[in-house]
Formats: structure tokens, sequence, C-alpha cells
């Protein structure tokens, strides 16, 4: 290679290097990708419970679902988690 093709290969990598996004916007790209992947998974598995749910073939999460709605039905406005005391719930 000579000094012309040199400066030719330099001259394209700047135009690379332009064309390309930082070190940020990759890792946010990849956050991004990351959380869309979660969200979707978290998707399907919610749907896919429905289905076998309606199908009938878990049972045990209809009474669970059941037994859920009942509860929170009964305690309209309460909280389930004591806020006046933050030692409430731990074992000591």
């Amino acid at each position: 290679m000579n000094e012309e093709q040199f400066q030719q290969v330099y001259e394209q990598l700047q135009q690379i290097n332009k064309k390309t996004p930082g070190n940020g916007m990759s890792f946010v790209r990849g956050i991004l990708t990351g959380f869309g992947y979660v969200i979707g998974a978290g998707v399907a598995i919610i749907i896919i419970g429905w289905f076998l749910n309606a199908v009938g073939v878990i049972p045990a999460f209809t009474k669970q679902a059941e037994d859920w709605k009942n509860i929170f039905q009964r305690a309209p406005g309460q909280t389930f988690v004591p806020v006046d005391n933050p030692e409430a719930g731990v074992e000591q």
C-alpha cells in the first residue's frame, strides 16, 4: 500500500466513525432492548397462563385468583403492609 491508499482508507474509516453512534447510545439501545425482552416475556407468560386457565388445564390457578379477588374486595382502602410499624412482619 502506498500513501494515497492509506489516506483513502483513513478517510473511509472517519466516515464510518461519524455514522456509528457512540458508546452511550449503544448502552441505551442495549438497555431498551433488554427491557423490551422482559416486557415481551411477561406478556407472553400472562397470555399463556390466561389461555391455559380458560381451557381449564390449571384449575388451581382459578382458585388462587378467586381467593385474591375476595381478599382485595373485603378490604377496600386498607393497606396490606403495615406502615406505622416498620418492624412488623420481620422475624427476629
